[in-house]
């Protein structure tokens, strides 16, 4: 049985994006992991920098 409920749109991406960089701003703490993820490296992490790009791909101009 598939996890996902419908399409990945636009939307859910830019969502998913939104919740890494989240999860990599929150500072540390000691009830839960915070500030890195699994893919997280001492020369960075690709997970971030893909939410990043992300974000600043579907950035639309004011």
């Amino acid at each position: 049985m598939p996890m996902d409920d419908g399409p990945i749109t636009p939307a859910l991406v830019v969502w998913t994006a939104k919740r890494v960089i989240t999860q990599h701003s929150e500072p540390p703490s000691e009830h839960r992991v915070t500030g890195r993820c699994k893919q997280c490296r001492d020369d960075g992490c690709g997970m971030l920098d893909w939410a990043r790009g992300v974000l600043k791909a579907h950035r639309t101009p004011a």
